[in-house]
């Protein structure tokens, strides 16, 4: 019995030993916490993860995009054999495989408003910009056609900036609007949030040169892999000619793409073709000679816009119309002297002007499209030994992410210009901020979005953030008739149309009447003065987005457009904030010092102040 006694007493000892030891190599967590592989859940979120993330449920659209991408690759018609030579990046050995699956984390959870309630980001000036048309606001779909260029006076149903000769026309009203679609005043907007520091274009603001272009000279078979930081994007208008900015006025030494906008699309044969022949070729010429003093700027030609997108659908349709369209894109630069190709198509599927052609397959077929252009322009590259380029442009919201195939889309272009802007405008019923970088914390009597929700839309398709360059407003918008209360933000207004930073700084900053403020929150300046609310950027508003961009790793930063900053003050603001490495504890903005984990947490300061008043 004593033997029995004693086996007995060493058995539970070692199953002790054995427990203290297992104990001390996996300890419980603490009441209340998870651990998720060694770390617990208050760990993760002062790493900066919302915990309500993990949690939220995606969207329909979002659970079923992978499935529809797959679809239409199985259902892909034959490409003719001259289209099939080229090989399709997807299936070759491509440097973007490092990082074109890779999915950027970032803070804060998407908006309702995202889902329900967001213009498109459209641009004014020429091309009709500033409509909306996807997404939802007061005045439905075809109710966008507001902004024209900013410095002409068209009217509401569209800019007329793209003929020849207009688009220096002094400002008028656009968008007039009857009294009865004013709405009203919000019943509890809210304070904004309005900073006491002086007005960002009145301090000082070094520039600083962009890295060299990306990409070599030696031929690729897909876009090869562009590292964050390198893109600075512009676009120049042709019709800015006629104002006496031509492209000699640009600032090319600070940009790696210029973009030129814009050429159409011929309905009959399907090929792009020169907008405003004469004109084009004189500045074609002159961004040749650009390009000469400038090594590292590639000039790529975009088609489209607002204007020119009525035939993109049927350019896709088929695979003959996609060849044509294809080969069309290749001769056209090749004719032209220039380095790629950027599709503005506004918008597939739904969108656009009225007498836009669209189609329920335009989702696959813009895809398509793609792919039959990348063939095309590597087939060339191989043969002339150099790189051509293919860029898109798309909406800062998930309507339009629903209507394309974005991770499909990322993997066959070099990048994405985000046109994070007009997320409120003319077609509005109330004055609103252009581009607010996060959504106001205060009461609207209408959505909300920002530049965050947008670029943060395309990350969470899936889109790496290598392949996003984060378009910018150099231009705002003008709303006259408003309301003195909560100086002009979210009031009813008579009449709207945009405006040129130029002007903004000309005509309207410290002059006598006009007020400026700043909002914390959204870090956007705006004026109200004799019953007009002015929504614009400047310096630190710019230097804010490119921050946000160069915090998030995106590929780049860029500009709608270019002769709206004349003298490249804005456009200097953005390379000096992108380019910057180091610590942002040194003169960082207030809100975007770090990107807050929840952005529909914040709120804006109790208080309202002005930093400067004109007497």
């Amino acid at each position: 019995m004593k033997k029995i006694l004693q086996k007995m007493t060493a058995v539970l000892l070692s199953l002790l030993i054995v427990s203290l030891f297992v104990g001390m190599l996996w300890p419980t967590p603490p009441k209340g916490e998870t651990v998720f592989g060694g770390v617990t859940t208050p760990q993760l979120l002062e790493a900066g993860e919302d915990s309500s993330q993990k949690q939220q449920e995606p969207s329909p659209q979002e659970e079923s995009m992978p499935e529809e991408e797959t679809a239409s690759e199985e259902e892909e018609e034959e490409e003719p054999a001259s289209s099939q030579e080229s090989s399709d990046p997807s299936s070759q050995d491509v440097k973007e495989e490092d990082f074109s699956n890779q999915q950027s984390a970032s803070s804060g959870t998407a908006s309702s408003s995202q889902q329900a309630g967001n213009t498109a980001s459209s641009r004014p000036g020429g091309s009709s910009q500033g409509n909306v048309s996807q997404g939802n606001t007061s005045q439905g779909d075809s109710a966008g056609n507001a902004s024209g260029s900013a410095e002409n006076g068209s009217s509401s149903s569209k800019p007329s900036g793209m003929s020849p000769g207009e688009g220096n026309a002094s400002e008028g009203p656009v968008s007039s609007k009857p009294a009865d679609q004013g709405g009203g005043i919000p019943s509890n907007p809210g304070d904004d949030s309005v900073s006491s520091k002086p007005a960002g274009d009145g301090e000082e603001n070094t520039s600083s040169e962009p890295s060299d272009t990306p990409g070599g000279s030696t031929p690729s078979p897909g876009p090869e892999e562009t590292p964050s930081g390198q893109i600075v994007a512009g676009y120049y208008t042709g019709w800015s000619a006629y104002k006496g900015f031509t492209p000699d006025k640009v600032a090319a030494n600070l940009l790696t793409h210029l973009n030129y906008a814009f050429a159409k699309i011929d309905p009959d044969t399907h090929r792009i073709a020169l907008a405003d022949p004469e004109n084009d070729k004189r500045n074609f010429a002159a961004i040749r000679k650009l390009k000469e003093k400038n090594p590292q700027l590639k000039a790529l030609i975009s088609v489209g816009g607002w204007d020119y997108s009525t035939y993109f659908s049927d350019a896709a349709a088929s695979a003959a119309s996609r060849e044509t369209f294809a080969q069309s894109c290749v001769d056209f630069i090749l004719e032209h002297g220039l380095d790629g190709v950027d599709l503005d198509w506004e918008y597939p599927v739904s969108g656009g002007m009225g007498n836009n052609t669209n189609r329920p397959e335009d989702k696959q077929n813009f895809t398509k499209l793609l792919r039959a252009i990348r063939q095309k322009l590597d087939a060339q590259g191989k043969k002339d030994g150099r790189r051509y380029y293919l860029t898109v442009a798309g909406a800062a919201n998930t309507s339009y992410l629903s209507k394309i195939e974005p991770q499909s889309v990322a993997s066959l272009v070099d990048y994405i210009f985000v046109m994070a802007y007009d997320i409120h405008g003319p077609w509005d019923s109330y004055a609103d901020l252009n581009a607010p970088l996060y959504q106001p914390g205060e009461n609207s009597p209408q959505y909300k979005n920002s530049v965050y929700d947008g670029v943060k839309a395309y990350l969470d398709k899936g889109v790496s953030a290598q392949k996003l360059v984060l378009g910018m407003p150099f231009y705002g918008y003008i709303y006259q008739g408003v309301d003195s209360w909560n100086n002009g933000l979210y009031s009813a207004y008579s009449s709207a149309k945009s405006i040129s930073y130029d002007t903004v700084m000309a005509s309207y900053l410290n002059q006598a009447g006009y007020q400026a403020f700043w909002h914390d929150t959204a870090q956007v300046p705006y004026l109200y003065g004799k019953n007009t609310f002015i929504t614009y950027e400047d310096k630190t508003s710019i230097s804010a987005k490119a921050s946000l961009a160069r915090r998030l790793g995106l590929a780049g930063v860029g500009a709608w457009e270019l002769s709206f900053d004349s003298t490249g003050t804005l456009l200097k603001s953005a390379c000096a904030e992108f380019a910057r490495t180091g610590s942002d504890s040194a003169g960082a903005l207030p809100v975007s010092k770090a990107l807050p984990r929840n952005i529909e947490s914040l709120s804006c300061l109790p208080q309202r102040r002005v930093y400067w008043t004109a007497a």
